[in-house]
């Protein structure tokens, strides 16, 4: 018998949320693995995840959208797990998670842009 009584509040759920799926493998052209070489260097070694919205923009000019097979390599590059990248996919409305169309219009309706 134990001495807390059962608090109902205090059950935890498991997310059932699943990363993205893979689809084909990724991997930087040369010379986009060249361009992130270089922005890299810009940052101090324990500071590389400042650099994943250019790794991910690296990817998405050279795919055309981020995939979960892109998201993956840029953890791998970053150094960080592909959740962290796949949050910072989902939460930016500038990247894709699907083949987009040739013309892409955004409208704001915001006093700020």
């Amino acid at each position: 018998m134990s001495f807390h009584p059962h608090i109902e509040y205090a059950v935890f759920h498991k997310s059932e949320r699943k990363l993205a799926e893979a689809g084909e493998e990724f991997a930087y052209s040369a010379e986009n693995q060249a361009t992130f070489d270089e922005i890299v260097t810009r940052y101090p070694a324990d500071q590389r995840k400042s650099a994943i919205l250019y790794a991910l923009f690296l990817v998405q000019k050279q795919q055309g959208y981020v995939s979960g097979a892109g998201m993956r390599h840029v953890a791998a590059q970053i150094g960080c797990t592909p959740a962290e990248v796949e949050d910072l996919v989902s939460y930016y409305t500038v990247f894709y998670t699907k083949p987009a169309g040739q013309f892409i219009l955004n409208v704001c309706r915001t006093r700020f842009c």
